[in-house]
Parts: C-alpha cells; sequence; structure tokens
C-alpha cells in the first residue's frame, strides 16, 4: 500500500500541478513510532537519531531465504547512490532463532554489509504490523510516519510482476527531491515468508495477569527508583498510575531509554546491572497494547517498600559530610566540585564505601576521588583531574554502598584527601541536599589492591552539528599482571557510544564493554560477573563516539564548537577501569 506524510503543506502545493499529472496515489501516512535495535556488529540505531536524514530505508530480511538474499545487492546498490542524498538503508531480523553470527555469515556469504537490526522480541515488527520477510518501508525519522509500504522491487515477492518495477525507489526518489513519495499505482502486496509472531503462540487470547506477571517485572526493573521521593519523575503506585503512563513506558522500552543505562550483553557477564529481557519486554509490550488491564481488585504495588536510610553495612568507620547543596526547583544545575580535609592518623584498606544521600529526589550521581596530597590549587577542575586524583568510587541509584570484593581494597594513604564531583537533576521544588559518605575499612591488607586507571583523552574538538565524531584513548601499558573488574565510562551530553578493549602483548584485541547507547543521564558502573586476566605488557584502549548533532535529545547546543572541560556544555572522555593488582 501507498503511504505518504499526513499533510504536504506547501509541497503539495508547490507541486500540485506535478502530481495531478502523474495521477499520483496519495493516501494518509500509517502513524509509525519511535524503536531502537542494535544491529549484528553490536551498534545502536534509533529511528529518531537519523534525524539528520532524509529517509530511513527498511527491509525485512532472514537468513536463508531467497528473496532476502535477491534483495541485498540491490539494497547495498540503493545506499551506495543514495547515502549522500540524505538516506539511510537498514535491515530488520525478526527471527528469535536467528543470531548475530548467523547474520554477519549470512551477508558475508553474499558479499554485501549493510546494518541488520535484530528484532529479537520482535517488538519493532509488531509495531509496525509486519506480515512477511521482503516488505520494504520509507520512514520519517522526525515523525517516525511510514512514507512507503510494499514491495522492494517487483522481482523480489511480488507475484505476476511482469515487466521489473522499482517500486520503493520510484517513491524515494521524489520524497528525497521534493519532499514527498509519488505514484501513478498502487504497489503491489509483498508475498514473502510470513512472520511468525511467537508472542502470538506465547499468549495466545489469554489475558496477561497484571497481579503475577506485569508487577513482578516492574518490581525487578523499574520500581527501586520509581518510588514516592525518588529521582524517578514519577512513582509506580498503583495499577492506575501505571495504565496512565502506559503509552510512554512502551516508548522508553521500544527505544530502549529504560531500564536506564543498558549495554550490549553480548559482551561480557554483568553483575547487577540494568538490563530486561526479551520475555519481559515483550510481556510489558503485549499487555500495554491490550489495555494494561487488571484483573480483579487486588493492586500489589500500592503496598510500597520502605526506603531504608541507615547504614546497611553497619555504622562505618569514617562518616563524612558532603558538603551540602542548595538545589532550585526548576532548570538544568551544572556538576558541582566540592573537597573534604580527612586528617587520617594512618594509612587506611577501604573495603566498602556506602552513601547515606540526603536528598533521592536530586541527587542523580556522584563520584568520590581521591586527592594528590602534592595538589595545592583547590579550584574545581584541578580537584576532579585525573592527573592529581584517583578515581574511588561511584554512586548512581537504587544502590546505595559498594562494597569491594572481599580479597581487595582500596589503600587511602594517610595524607589524602576526598573530591567529590555531583550531578544534580531538578524536581519542582527547592531543596537542600546534604548527603553523608561512609568509609569502611579492613583490618589487615588484601591481596589485592585496588587500582582505578582511566582511558582518558584530554584534548580535542568537536565540530558544531558532527554526527559521528570518533576519538580514542588508553591505559599504560601494564607492568605486571592485572585483573579487570569494572568499568565507569564518563562523557557528557554529546556521548553516544564507547567500547573498551583488552589489547594484549601479542596484539590480540579483546573487547570487554560495549556501551551501545550511552546516555549522560546514567552514569553508570559495570561491574563484570568474572575477572578478565590480563598478562603484563597488555593494555586497555577505547573508542568513543560522539554526536553533536541536533538528534542528539541530550544536546543543549548542536551549532556549538566542543572542547574539553568540567562542565554539563563541554565534552570529556575519562573512561575509569577498575583493575586488581597482587600485593607483594
Amino acid at each position: 500500500m501507498m503511504l505518504t506524510r499526513p499533510s504536504l503543506r506547501s509541497v503539495a502545493a508547490l507541486w500540485g500541478g506535478l502530481i495531478l499529472c502523474l495521477v499520483s496515489v496519495f493516501a494518509q501516512a500509517q502513524r509509525g513510532t519511535d524503536f531502537a535495535l542494535l544491529d549484528q556488529h553490536g551498534t545502536f540505531h534509533q529511528l529518531s537519531r537519523y534525524g539528520e536524514s532524509k529517509a530511513v530505508v527498511l527491509f525485512v530480511q532472514r537468513n536463508g531465504e531467497a528473496l532476502s538474499r535477491q534483495a541485498l545487492p540491490i539494497l547495498a546498490d540503493l545506499q551506495e547512490r543514495y547515502r549522500e542524498r540524505g538516506v539511510v538503508v537498514l535491515l530488520l531480523n525478526s527471527d528469535p532463532a536467528q543470531d548475530r553470527a548467523s547474520v554477519m555469515a549470512e551477508l558475508a556469504a553474499q558479499g554485501v554489509e549493510l546494518p541488520v537490526l535484530l528484532d529479537t522480541a520482535q517488538v519493532v515488527a509488531r509495531s509496525l504490523k509486519v506480515k512477511t520477510t521482503a516488505e520494504a518501508f520509507i520512514l520519517d525519522p522526525a515523525s517516525h510516519d511510514v512514507l512507503y509500504r510494499g514491495p522492494l522491487d517487483s522481482r523480489i515477492g511480488v507475484a505476476d510482476a511482469g515487466e521489473p518495477v522499482a517500486w520503493l525507489e520510484m517513491a524515494l526518489r521524489p520524497l528525497v527531491e521534493r519532499g514527498a513519495p509519488e505514484f501513478d499505482a498502487e504497489p503491489p502486496e509483498v508475498a514473502g515468508t510470513p512472520v511468525d509472531y511467537l508472542y502470538q503462540q506465547r499468549f495466545g487470547d489469554r489475558q496477561i495477569s497484571y497481579q503475577d506477571e506485569i508487577v513482578p517485572i516492574l518490581r525487578r526493573r523499574c520500581t527501586t527508583c520509581h518510588v514516592e521521593h525518588g529521582l524517578a519523575p514519577w512513582a509506580m503506585t498503583s495499577h492506575r498510575m501505571i495504565q496512565g503512563w502506559s503509552p510512554m513506558i512502551r516508548e522508553v522500552l521500544v527505544t530502549r531509554r529504560m531500564p536506564p543505562g543498558q549495554i550490549d550483553m553480548q559482551v561480557g557477564e554483568w553483575d547487577n546491572i540494568h538490563h530486561i529481557t526479551d520475555d519481559e519486554l515483550i510481556t510489558l509490550v503485549h499487555w500495554i497494547d491490550s489495555g494494561a488491564r487488571r484483573q480483579g481488585d487486588e493492586d500489589p504495588l500500592t503496598v510500597q517498600e520502605t526506603v531504608d536510610d541507615s547504614w546497611r553495612l553497619g555504622e562505618p568507620d569514617l562518616i563524612i559530610e558532603v558538603p551540602e547543596e542548595k538545589i532550585p526547583a526548576t532548570g538544568m544545575v551544572d556538576f558541582k566540585i566540592k573537597h573534604a580535609d580527612l586528617n587520617l592518623e594512618q594509612d587506611q584498606w577501604i573495603r566498602a564505601v556506602a552513601y547515606n544521600v540526603g536528598d533521592r529526589s536530586v541527587l542523580h550521581s556522584l563520584l568520590v576521588f581521591a586527592v594528590d596530597p602534592g595538589l595545592t590549587e583547590k579550584e574545581p577542575a584541578a580537584l576532579v583531574d585525573p592527573r592529581h586524583t584517583e578515581f574511588i568510587s561511584l554512586y548512581v541509584p537504587p544502590r546505595t554502598e559498594e562494597e569491594f570484593a572481599a580479597d581487595s581494597g582500596f589503600l587511602l594513604r594517610k595524607d589524602r584527601d576526598l573530591s567529590f564531583k555531583l550531578r544534580y537533576v531538578t524536581g519542582g521544588r527547592e531543596t537542600v541536599d546534604r548527603t553523608r559518605i561512609g568509609l569502611y575499612f579492613r583490618d589487615s591488607a588484601p591481596e589485592y589492591a585496588v587500582h582505578n586507571v582511566i582511558a582518558l583523552n584530554p584534548d580535542f574538538t568537536i565540530a558544531p552539528g558532527e554526527v559521528d565524531h570518533v576519538e580514542h584513548a588508553q591505559t599504560p601499558v601494564f607492568e605486571q599482571d592485572v585483573l579487570v573488574e569494572s568499568f565507569a565510562p564518563q562523557t557528557h551530553t554529546r556521548g553516544k557510544s564507547m567500547t573498551i578493549s583488552a589489547q594484549y602483548p601479542d596484539g590480540r584485541v579483546q573487547r570487554l564493554i560495549n556501551v551501545a547507547n550511552y546516555n549522560f543521564n546514567w552514569q553508570m558502573n559495570y561491574r563484570l560477573q568474572h575477572r578478565v586476566a590480563l598478562p603484563a605488557g597488555s593494555r586497555l584502549i577505547s573508542e568513543t563516539v560522539y554526536d553533536n548533532s541536533a538528534s542528539n535529545p541530550q544536546n543543549v547546543d548542536p551549532e556549538a564548537q566542543v572542547k574539553v572541560g568540567i562542565t554539563t556544555y563541554d565534552e570529556i572522555f575519562s573512561h575509569f577501569i577498575r583493575v586488581l593488582q597482587p600485593l607483594p
């Protein structure tokens, strides 16, 4: 079926005569939705992030299918010819049984390289109402509307095709040149392989239970932040609240904004990170699409878990009062840099750090550093400069303590003080944050010393409007064997994605983490389930991508030239990696 934008306005007026001459068929655009997926290489793609492009072509692909294989060279040629004209070509694979490796092998065998989005939960196919493979779409990345739906080409899945017709390009060419697709005939239906929706088999006609299925997912993935007086903008306190917010819940799930701080789960095995499984995702989406109904009167969410403000690890050995901060009701609050004298009598091995947060509704994150005793300058930039400080710990809600592994500890020397980098958000009311930090000390030296090395790039510039600006950094070579334990990557609002890899003495490179969709609002600490051993002579290398375009929803000023600095409006490349070094 041919589809176009819902209103042609000036374009229709300008080209009306031509359209009438062509006897073009215009229909109401199918209202679409934003979505996001990873491709076969772990690269994040979100429809709205292609806002600098005129159109996104999406083709439904399946490994081993003749129609998909026929289409690949046509799509590759289309991308080559239209790349400079603002068109992006993507493939969509919605077969949960086909993984990244099989997709890469399939495209390699055909000699084609295009991004294939892995829709393993089938939520994007569901949103677009995909019926068969070989369906092709033209999507508007700004409005998310479906401007065209039909065959790629009369040779690809069209019965009784007759003379060859490049159906999709017939719509694409006038769209690129004049702002709207045109047709003098209705595109035929596509006869590909029907998409087998597994959720339909799983749920059938039965209603999903709000009490037994939905609430447990929300409690696992959402309610630690979505509580009264929590950091989230609203609290999940009843079915009525969930139902009212359900369209937004669906949107943030399908665009992968929530749960926050998601990473590529195909790289590494992780401990206690924000994640949602395909089963959980499709259960929530199917329930929302079915009306987000509740069966019976029972509502488990009305029973709220109380927030424990006590020191859950017991009374700390040392409590540090972070200097208080008055937070306004509205607006953006830039980073706050604080300092605290310790005056320790002796060196101490830290085994844990706990955070007694003053106001959970505004404190977004807090980084703790040990300050070099030789630093006499107490200016904010110096107090968090990695050349003069060592990162110790990071607070991000809902976790209020960080315990180092039982065989490790951080050596806090007696001549060190602490500095803090705090990020606040406003919550609609003025408040004062009075946060305290508790340090817990070991009785004896550990087997391993905790060190936080940094992949740092201290000087770079991003041009105005630049979409994919790539920078690199590396750590010094490790002089002894180490164990890699966790990662805390840091950029500001233009940060888009980053990877950190191990480079071994023999030149081999092993990717350790892929933060494919970095969000400045969620600066996380990602801890491995199993430490990665690196021999002496290894180093860690990192690639970070920045987006200074208007399509970056976090970007405060896409017209600015951006340099390195400590304010939100500047940028940084400071990825902290925790490694353990054996003590002699």
